[in-house]
């Protein structure tokens, strides 16, 4: 992606205002995938002229919060001297309530997950998940507010596929790594996957007005995850970004500072024609 371009998406960003370092917002649940919300107020700044937007996350609200994994436990099952002994362990460990063989994805049951404007990622991994532990292979469940943007991030240790579980639109891309940059776009409907390969930068986009979900399998345990706009210009030095972006005269010491902290965690509110077309605040 060219310099301009990318400063132009990440300024985008930045306008919605809202991974990881952001306060979690109060949890509202959506109706249904299609419930629209008859209060909704086009009149709003930043607001379109378009139908009323239903806002909130999918899922059982009453959910019970997953169990907590005791401390040190994983790294002892991998310890183990082979998977019919870490089994044996684990069986010990669910019988003694410690740990559960199910993974509860509703965003209800991850109080500890924080959220972005545009919804969250509840991740079932090995360390919040110990009998996936050796098991090479991770879960993740997307829920979209109308809008959302999973936002340009990589997994380094993980390949992913993608699958839309909701009757939206969904726009995806992923570019690969130097050599090729072209990037790979798709546009998926409900019950239609793609694939991020690992290392490469990748996103998600809910097209609609309404909420969406989608489901991740990750061939690894432990799949990591880094996102890009956030560690790039709120965490790496100031004048290494400043180089690395060419000098940009809109970005500069006078209004660094204030750039950062306008970047928003992931999920975060979506590209700007959507927002409009859905009356949602921006």
């Amino acid at each position: 992606m060219h310099a301009s371009s990318f400063i132009a998406l990440l300024a985008a960003s930045a306008a919605s205002a809202s991974p990881l370092m952001a306060r979690r917002p109060t949890a509202t649940y959506a109706p249904a995938p299609n419930g629209m919300n008859p209060n909704a107020s086009a009149s709003s700044a930043g607001m379109g002229t378009g139908a009323p937007v239903a806002t909130g996350l999918l899922g059982n609200p009453s959910a019970t919060p997953n169990p907590v994994t005791p401390k040190g436990l994983v790294g002892e099952l991998l310890t183990e001297d082979s998977t019919v002994t870490r089994f044996k362990a684990i069986k010990e460990d669910i019988a003694a309530g410690e740990i559960s063989l199910v993974f509860d994805h509703n965003p209800a049951a991850n109080p500890n997950v924080t959220a972005g404007a545009g919804g969250q990622v509840d991740l079932a991994n090995q360390a919040n998940f110990p009998v996936l532990t050796g098991l090479g292979i991770s879960s993740a469940t997307i829920f979209f507010q109308p809008c959302g943007l999973n936002t340009p991030h990589i997994h380094p240790r993980a390949t992913e596929y993608f699958t839309l579980a909701t009757k939206n639109k969904m726009k995806t891309g992923f570019v690969l790594e130097n050599g090729e940059t072209d990037e790979f776009t798709a546009e998926l409907g409900i019950w239609q996957g793609t694939v991020f390969p690992q290392g490469s930068i990748h996103w998600q986009q809910n097209e609609d007005c309404t909420p969406a979900v989608g489901v991740a399998g990750l061939n690894s345990a432990d799949p990591g995850a880094s996102s890009i706009a956030q560690n790039f210009l709120r965490f790496t030095n100031g004048d290494v970004v400043d180089a690395a972006l060419g000098f940009p005269a809109e970005i500069n010491a006078s209004n660094f500072a204030q750039f950062q902290n306008a970047i928003p965690a992931p999920l975060a509110k979506g590209v700007k024609e959507c927002l409009v077309r859905c009356n949602i605040a921006h």
